[in-house]
């Protein structure tokens, strides 16, 4: 669902040439941060340490700083190559450590080395007004993050200004006779543009100005798209928001590193900040984790919080017990004890205080979608399900739960009937197990969805099985309905079997009996009577099936084998498995309908030139039923005759399986528990 952006700069697929193009310009960057490492040595040698321009602090910001940049421009580059974004990282990474060299080049050749380097106070005087680009590229970074466009003609006009009046200053630095910083202030640059020394300050103060307000702008620009964005872009720009949460920490550690004289601090603090700008820039356009960029501001801005309260509760208490006790608290721990103890007990109390008003402030509507859940869970009300409190806490009332049954490997509803979750819903698990799939409406926040499933997780695994319960007792009701309609309509067909098989015969017999008798012929009587004889004979066969259909009788005298041993004697191409034993009652009664259907659909449906039925009791007693046949497969479980056997079993406590063979056929296998 992140990746639904819409349609911007970044759609096009990478390709190669532009991959070696990025990579390109990271082996260019290493490349010049290597040339510096070289001339730094040579300024050592030539006794000028002092010009290295590795050699002091400044390396823990310059490094990180340059590499940061060009590292997420190579990774942004080539996986969008029409993304200027990524290029412009690179740029400012290449023109840093350009910066660099060109400064160890000017001091060894004016300072160092005086004369050995050609154009050296050209390559000062450009290693001074490399900053322009600098700036340009920051604010450019702005303006078009996260799309790759500016957000709109006016703001693309704003973009425009801003680096034409970057380039002109940049020129106009390189061929002008500015005033130098130290340590080349004694040097001035001789490669210059006529009239550059009258029109030159005011070309300056103009650009610097313009690329100024345009740097201020596209912060501004930042600002207004944040507002104005929603969905996905509004994701993305949650990625440069997290750079403002330790902004002030880097603040006041720079401020009070400076006031102490720390230039380490003061470049740890800078690079601090000035390193999550391309990362957080980067993270933004590739849309990565977009979900997730809520919880680590909330995080963050939780936890620099604490932290600070903690830190000024342990101060405020040692500042205070060392003016109560004086002399004494400088020579013991108390201080330090009861500054620990101060600490301790505001972390606890405070950190669920602050997390709540930051989650309010940087993602109300998930707050309040997990306040509800969490009340909830708390005081549930009666008749209102879990299912019932997600709807509410997201708003949306065609929000759908299905729950996972792990013996039925199926997905049901709160009331027990079987679902197909959409392939769009959310799938909330725990411990490594599926618990519930939500489906939310098509239109609906599915990170909002996410978290208030999450914070209802408990409870939806106690719905599941709830759930799997409702579902036996649903089987079971739809059972006990199939099994009576079942009884009903078998007792319709003994009745139209007896009033159009036997009925009729002996009725037919007691008229034409009736009839003789009344014509009183001795001929005509014997006749009839000899004729009746046979129809009742024939209505004694009928009669005796169709009660052997029903029960047969040498399943009482002789149990489920020998029954089995009778139906295969009268049924061709049935083959029958089993050794000699005895089962309850009940459970022979069961297993003779489940074969005698089972051999029947075979017959009658799959086509099979052989029928194969085996009887044996498993490991745990119970009977194992199974009638395997070679016919066409195909059947349906679902099915009116399969389905009945399967209820048949299921009223017995046991299960029936249907599957298909892979050589063909089906096979039917009903497990039946004894209790003798």
């Amino acid at each position: 669902m992140a990746a639904q952006a819409g349609s911007t700069a970044t759609s096009a697929p990478p390709g190669a040439a532009t991959t070696v193009l990025a990579a390109a310009g990271w082996l260019l960057t290493a490349a010049t941060v290597t040339t510096i490492f070289v001339m730094d040595a040579q300024l050592r040698a030539a006794g000028r340490a002092d010009l290295a321009r590795l050699s002091d602090n400044s390396a823990v910001i310059y490094i990180p700083v340059m590499f940061s940049a060009v590292t997420v421009g190579l990774v942004v580059a080539s996986r969008r190559p029409r993304h200027p974004v990524g290029w412009l990282f690179l740029a400012l990474g290449l023109s840093v450590a350009l910066a660099g060299a060109m400064d160890d080049y000017a001091g060894y050749g004016l300072l160092a080395r005086p004369g050995s380097r050609p154009a050296a106070a050209f390559v000062a005087n450009a290693s001074a007004a490399i900053f322009m680009p600098w700036l340009v590229i920051i604010a450019l970074v702005l303006y078009l993050t996260p799309t790759g466009r500016a957000l709109s003609k006016r703001w693309g006009r704003v973009a425009g200004v801003t680096a034409v009046s970057g380039t002109v200053g940049f020129v106009h630095g390189l061929f002008s006779r500015s005033e130098l910083d130290p340590p080349f202030q004694a040097f001035h640059n001789n490669v210059i543009i006529p009239g550059s020394d009258t029109y030159g300050p005011f070309v300056r103060l103009v650009s610097v100005s313009l690329v100024g307000l345009g740097l201020i702008a596209s912060a501004v620009c930042l600002i207004i798209r944040f507002r104005r964005s929603t969905g996905t872009e509004r994701q993305q720009l949650h990625w440069m928001a997290l750079v403002a949460v330790p902004l002030p920490a880097f603040v006041v550690l720079a401020y009070a590193t400076s006031a102490t004289d720390h230039p380490l601090g003061v470049n740890l603090a800078t690079a601090g900040f000035v390193l999550l700008v391309p990362v957080a820039a980067g993270l933004a356009v590739m849309q990565y984790h977009l979900y997730d960029v809520d919880r680590i501001i909330s995080r963050a801005a939780t936890y620099l919080i604490l932290s600070g309260l903690i830190v000024g509760a342990y101060g405020a208490v040692v500042v205070l017990v060392g003016r109560w006790l004086g002399d004494v608290a400088q020579r013991s721990h108390i201080a330090a004890v009861l500054g620990t103890l101060a600490a301790v007990s505001v972390a606890l109390p405070a950190r669920q205080v602050v997390q709540e008003a930051v989650d309010r402030r940087f993602n109300r509507r998930r707050f309040e979608a997990v306040q509800v859940v969490r009340r909830y869970l708390r005081d549930p009300v009666p008749g209102v399900t879990i299912d019932d409190a997600l709807r509410q806490a997201v708003a949306q009332p065609g929000l759908k739960v299905a729950y996972w049954v792990e013996d039925r490997r199926q997905w049901v509803t709160a009331d027990g009937h079987p679902v197909e979750p959409a392939e769009a819903s959310i799938e909330v698990r725990r411990e490594g197990r599926p618990v519930a799939r939500v489906t939310p409406p098509p239109a609906a926040d599915a990170h909002l969805v996410t978290a208030a499933a999450q914070e209802a997780l408990p409870e939806l695994d106690n719905a599941r099985l709830r759930a799997a319960i409702t579902l036996q007792l649903v089987e079971v009701q739809a059972s006990r309905s199939r099994i009576a309609a079942a009884q009903l309509e078998e007792r319709r067909r003994l009745e139209r079997n007896l009033h159009d098989g036997a009925q009729q015969r002996l009725l037919a017999t007691a008229l034409n009996l009736q009839a003789a008798q009344m014509n009183g012929e001795p001929a005509r009587l014997r006749k009839a009577v000899a004729a009746g004889i046979d129809e009742i004979r024939v209505a004694v066969a009928d009669l005796r099936a169709l009660a052997h259909g029903l029960h047969p009788t040498v399943l009482d005298d002789g149990g489920l084998i020998a029954a089995l041993e009778d139906l295969v004697a009268r049924t061709p191409s049935v083959h029958l498995r089993a050794a000699e034993a005895r089962f309850p009652t009940d459970v022979e009664v069961t297993a003779w309908y489940i074969a005698c259907e089972a051999i029947a659909n075979a017959a009658k449906h799959a086509e099979a030139s052989s029928i194969a039925v085996t009887v044996h009791r498993d490991d745990s007693g119970a009977l194992v039923l199974e009638v395997d046949d070679d016919g066409i497969g195909g059947a349906d479980p679902a099915g009116r005759g399969l389905r009945g056997i399967a209820d048949r079993a299921g009223a017995a406590g046991g299960t029936l399986t249907v599957s298909a063979r892979p050589a063909g056929g089906t096979a039917v296998m009903a497990r039946l528990p004894c209790e003798w």
